[in-house]
C-alpha cells in the first residue's frame, strides 16, 4: 500500500514538472495538438491589433472568450408568459480565468416579479457555476467548452425559479473577420436532471450568433471599443408534450468609460413565440481587472 502511495506521488510529481516545463514555453496559440499547454500558464488579456475586433463578450449570448470581470446584469421583462407577469431581474457575475485554458464563474440571481393578478415576489434566484476550458484559441480564432450547473435556489412557488437542477453543456466560437468586425456564435443545450415533471422537456437545445463591429479604439476617452453588435438567440423543447422554440433578435451597444468599466444596453425581441414576451430591456455594467 505504502509503495503504491509512493508510486502516484512520484508520477503525479512528474506529470506536473513536465507540464510546467512546457508551459515555460508559453505558446502563442492554444490548439488540441498541445491540449496539455496553457492549464498553468496565467491568463493575460489579449492583445488588439489596429484593425482587430477585440475578445468581450455581449449581452444574452454564452461567452465565447475568456474575461476577467465582475459583471452587473439588470433586465426587464414586460409581459412575460402571455401577459402574466412582468419582471426585473438582477445577476452578479464574477469570471475569473484560473489560467488560459480554464475559467470559473458564478451567477447569483435576485429576481422581482409582479403578477397581474397576485401580489409582487422578490428574493433570491437560481444560482448557476459554469466552468470554460479553451479548446482554441489563436490571434483571431476561439474555440471553448462550457459546462454549468444551475440549481433551484429560486422558489419555484412564487416564481422566482426554475425548480428544478439544469446540466448545460456547449460549445462558443469567436472569430475575427478583419475591419474591426467579429463573429461570435454557440451551441448547446440545457438538461434537467433533478425536479423534473412529465410535462418538462427531456432537454433544451440552445444556439446563438452574433455580429459585431467596433468603431473607435479602446484608448478613446469615455468612448473606448465603442461596438455596435446583433445577436440572434434561440431555444428548442425536445422531448415535451408540446413544441416550443423561441427565438429573439437583440441589437445592443458596448463601450469603454475607462479604466475598464464598461457599459452595455440592448432590447430584446421576441421573432418566434412572440406571445412569450413584448420586449426584454437588458442593461449590464462591467469592471474588467
Amino acid at each position: 500500500m505504502r509503495l503504491c502511495f509512493i508510486t502516484v506521488t512520484l508520477l503525479s510529481t512528474l506529470l506536473i514538472v513536465h507540464v510546467q516545463a512546457q508551459d515555460k514555453e508559453r505558446p502563442k496559440e492554444l490548439t488540441l495538438s498541445n491540449f496539455t499547454q496553457g492549464w498553468l500558464t496565467p491568463w493575460q488579456e489579449p492583445e488588439e491589433g489596429p484593425n482587430q475586433s477585440p475578445c468581450f463578450r455581449l449581452l444574452k449570448i454564452p461567452a465565447t472568450v475568456f474575461e476577467r470581470e465582475v459583471r452587473m446584469n439588470y433586465s426587464f421583462t414586460n409581459n412575460e408568459e402571455d401577459g402574466k407577469l412582468d419582471e426585473h431581474e438582477w445577476e452578479l457575475e464574477f469570471e475569473m480565468p484560473v489560467s488560459r485554458r480554464l475559467l470559473i464563474e458564478v451567477e447569483p440571481k435576485i429576481l422581482y416579479v409582479l403578477p397581474e393578478e397576485e401580489d409582487n415576489h422578490s428574493g433570491l434566484g437560481d444560482t448557476s457555476f459554469i466552468a470554460r476550458i479553451m479548446l482554441m484559441e489563436t490571434l483571431d480564432t476561439t474555440l471553448l467548452s462550457v459546462f454549468g450547473v444551475t440549481f433551484p435556489t429560486g422558489d419555484e412557488d412564487r416564481e422566482l425559479g426554475g425548480g428544478k437542477t439544469l446540466l448545460s453543456p456547449g460549445l462558443g466560437f469567436w472569430k475575427d473577420l478583419g475591419g474591426c468586425f467579429a463573429l461570435h456564435s454557440f451551441f448547446g443545450a440545457d438538461i434537467p436532471v433533478g425536479g423534473t415533471t412529465h410535462a418538462d422537456p427531456d432537454l433544451t437545445v440552445t444556439y446563438g450568433a452574433a455580429l459585431t463591429k467596433t468603431l473607435t479604439p479602446k484608448d478613446m476617452p469615455f468612448l473606448g471599443d465603442f461596438t455596435l453588435f446583433v445577436e440572434l438567440n434561440g431555444g428548442s423543447d425536445v422531448g415535451s408534450s408540446r413544441d416550443h422554440t423561441l427565438v429573439s433578435i437583440l441589437p445592443g451597444i458596448r463601450w469603454n468609460l475607462g479604466h475598464e468599466f464598461w457599459l452595455m444596453p440592448g432590447v430584446e425581441l421576441p421573432l418566434i413565440q412572440r406571445d412569450e414576451l413584448d420586449e426584454r430591456v437588458r442593461f449590464s455594467i462591467l469592471k474588467d481587472f
